[in-house]
């Protein structure tokens, strides 16, 4: 079992936080879990969940993504982004990407986090709130 870094947890808190019931039971699952594996890529990252016990799983159980978080690092041009993937109605894997060419950080400094709205798939504008309108959609496919 894994130490979760400050920056996955405070990533976790932005990519769950809002008044939504999917939301609500992923975030239980987050405080009753544990970071079963971490990836390092040369780009980013792939952090592993594992929920403890036997809590309810969003229903009806299956894949959501959910991408609205980036940050800011030093040194990178144009930071990275997370994404969210939840497999089966579980915590699955956080994955953190680079958004240029550059290569990752051996110790990277997170400097601001942000939420981003892409209304489609070349625009990806970063906003003062989270647009709870397209997650929500994202939500209930």
């Amino acid at each position: 079992m894994l130490n979760i870094e400050v920056i996955e947890r405070r990533v976790m808190e932005m990519l769950l936080a809002g008044e939504h019931p999917t939301l609500e039971t992923l975030r239980r699952q987050f405080h009753r879990s544990y970071v079963s594996g971490r990836d390092y890529t040369g780009v980013g990252f792939f952090t592993s969940f594992k929920v403890r016990d036997c809590l309810p799983r969003v229903e009806p159980p299956m894949r959501i993504v959910i991408d609205d978080v980036c940050a800011d690092v030093d040194g990178l041009e144009y930071g990275c982004g997370f994404i969210l993937f939840v497999d089966d109605g579980l915590l699955g894997t956080l994955e953190c990407h680079l958004w240029g060419d550059d290569a990752f950080p051996e110790n990277p400094r997170y400097t601001r986090l942000y939420y981003i709205h892409q209304p489609n798939p070349s625009i990806v504008a970063e906003t003062k709130e989270r647009d709870m309108e397209a997650l929500i959609k994202e939500l209930v496919k």
